[in-house]
């Protein structure tokens, strides 16, 4: 797939963007000093007269550029159609001898792909014969656009009648270079015109134009009417705004400038960007043997497998953070390395494919991680499902009071499995057994303890009928089987025929009675003792209580009195004691139901942080 994408260019569009983005990031670099531009601009029209000029301007150019010197003489635009004054500027672009010209070929869609091989095609804009045959040189300017309109590379060569014709800059420099044009070999990715040139050239024979600046700060330039007034003026032995001696042995280009004559487009350095400052590019790259150099689909297919095969390393060992961090820096280190090695070497690689692999590596990586994530917690899930119920087997199913009392319980787990407990056994025909209790922490460890202190509760509190004795061999077993953990309890037994309880509290409390002939709300103070399976030599003491008919008694765990709404705020004992003397003529059922209620309300969207269990129990006779 990766193969596919680099060898079919099918990300080239994005790939051009990253292209332009690094000549953005590129400082400015220096031009030869040999090459200047001699633009027609606005004022040169408006002055000598609208486009195209009669040719004796261009003569009079030819002239005073060759009476100062000028190495060579480019013209940027083109000849096609004779002119009166056409003798006029032959006989200039003769005596001179070091005229260039250029032509234009019209170049069908299905021929780009082998642009240096093009054979018998059309000229699309031709040299006046009056004038081909006085140049030094010709060459052709044919600009193609990228998909975007953007002109990035050239074609070095066209193949016309048998005969190779070059592009115009490149034929400027072969003649400053000593290289004849005509003698050229096409080997893979280079053109070598002798042993001392040799160009690099993209899959398509062509040059990446290596452009040295933006317009306004690269080339020197001077403007086509600045040029012929300085010459008039010096003549006239007036002042000058430039010294024309200024030209002796540079290159000399001349093209339009001039708004509306339609010889500018984009670049990736600039929207707007002269043709002529495309040739001088082409120039400039070739005397300072600067060029951008195409490492190719084969090299850009290793780099994409290589960067590919790092991200998913990386994404796969590690953990979320660490693979994030280390896609980052990934992706940043490889941004830099294009970036440095376009600027310091000339090296074009893909960067955005690659870059969308880092990305895409990690997006996959993550995905696939969630979705292992979210299967384990669906595992997870199934089987603290199956844990809640076996932990709801071991509470109460229905509790029965006998006829002096009524019992109704509640837990709420603050995750799947609790760490609450309760428990009702019946004693004797007129006693009951209620035990409280809350395991240090919460979900599957701490629900574990829960139900092996159930279970051994059960078993004592049939053998035992004090609670401090049962408290205690509780507390003994469990000592050294907690693995650290401990157990607040609370165990009251309730003897309604004599109206009296008796209570044992392992650090679990308070405890809370409606007392009714008063109609208020009391606390029973209890032991501060030590929870049971921290020290296996506690003894745990008992507390008394008279009950009367009417009197409710409330058992809870602090998940009740702690619960927290969303600005911090506990639900307290007070509230606790409010509603239980609200409901103080309602049946126990609803005195639960009511709890629930003002709990909800209470804490509203805040997220339950703790176990809520209670227990409510009235005195009936």
């Amino acid at each position: 797939m990766i193969g596919v994408v680099s060898g079919f260019r099918l990300l080239n569009s994005y790939e051009l963007l990253a292209y332009d983005l690094r000549f953005h990031l590129k400082p400015p670099q220096s031009t030869a000093k040999d090459i200047v531009i001699i633009d027609i601009d606005d004022q040169t029209l408006e002055t000598l007269g609208r486009w195209p000029l009669p040719r004796d301007f261009h003569a009079s150019l030819i002239d005073v550029l060759n009476e100062f010197g000028a190495k060579s003489i480019i013209f940027d635009f083109v000849f096609s159609e004779p002119m009166e004054s056409d003798h006029l500027f032959a006989e200039s672009i003769k005596n001179a001898g070091n005229i260039y010209l250029p032509l234009v070929f019209y170049i069908e869609a299905s021929q780009k792909k082998n642009y240096f091989l093009l054979e018998d095609h059309e000229i699309l804009a031709d040299i006046a014969e009056s004038l081909k045959s006085s140049a030094h040189g010709i060459g052709h300017i044919n600009t193609p656009v990228d998909s975007d309109g953007k002109t990035r590379r050239i074609p070095l060569f066209t193949r016309y009648h048998q005969k190779l014709v070059p592009q115009l800059a490149l034929k400027v420099a072969c003649d400053f270079l000593g290289v004849k044009a005509s003698k050229v070999e096409f080997k893979g990715d280079k053109v070598i015109l002798s042993n001392k040139l040799a160009l690099p050239v993209s899959n398509n024979n062509e040059l990446m134009v290596n452009y040295p600046g933006r317009w306004d700060k690269s080339f020197t330039r001077f403007s086509y009417l600045q040029i012929l007034t300085a010459y008039k003026n010096s003549k006239e032995r007036k002042p000058s705004s430039i010294d024309l001696k200024l030209l002796k042995n540079k290159i000399c280009f001349v093209g339009l400038t001039a708004a509306g004559t339609t010889d500018s487009g984009p670049v990736p350095l600039e929207n707007n960007y002269y043709k002529v400052g495309v040739h001088a590019s082409v120039l400039n790259s070739i005397i300072q043997n600067k060029f951008i150099r195409d490492v190719g689909m084969t090299v850009n297919t290793v780099i994409n497998l290589i960067i590919f095969c790092a991200a998913l390393w990386i994404c796969f060992n590690g953990t979320p953070l660490k693979a994030f961090l280390g896609s980052l820096g990934l992706g940043l280190t490889y941004f830099i390395l294009s970036v440095f090695l376009f600027n310091n070497c000339g090296i074009w690689i893909d960067l955005f494919f690659p870059l969308l692999l880092v990305v895409v590596s990690y997006v996959g990586s993550t995905s696939f991680r969630f979705l292992q994530e979210i299967r384990k917690r669906e595992l997870l899930e199934k089987e603290l499902e199956i844990a809640q119920t076996i932990q709801q087997q071991f509470l109460p199913k229905k509790i029965q009071g006998d006829d002096g009392l009524l019992v109704a319980a509640y837990m709420q787990p603050a995750k799947f499995v609790a760490g609450d407990l309760y428990d009702v056994v019946k004693i004797s025909d007129n006693k009951m057994g209620f035990l409280l209790g809350d395991v240090a922490g919460k979900g599957v460890p701490a629900s574990l303890l829960m139900a092996q202190t159930i279970s051994l509760f059960r078993i004592f509190a049939r053998q035992e009928t004090d609670c401090k004795e049962v408290l205690g061999l509780l507390n003994k077993e469990l000592c050294g089987k907690a693995a650290g953990r401990f157990v607040t309890a609370l165990y009251l037994m309730v003897d309604f025929e004599s109206h009296k309880a008796v209570l044992s509290s392992a650090g679990q409390g308070p405890l809370f009675v409606y007392r009714k002939k008063e109609d208020k709300v009391v606390d029973v103070e209890l032991e501060g003792n030590v929870p049971l399976g921290l020290m296996s030599t506690i003894n745990y003491t008992n507390v008394y209580l008279d009950i009367e008919k009417g009197d409710r008694i409330i058992l809870f765990s602090d998940g009740l009195s702690e619960a927290r709404n969303t600005k911090g705020e506990e639900f307290g004992y007070d509230h606790i004691k409010a509603t239980l003397l609200q409901n103080a003529g309602n049946s126990v059922e609803k005195t639960l139901e009511s709890f629930k209620q003002e709990v909800s309300l209470f804490v509203e969207r805040a997220e339950q942080h703790d176990d809520i269990t209670v227990l409510i129990i009235a005195v009936e006779k």
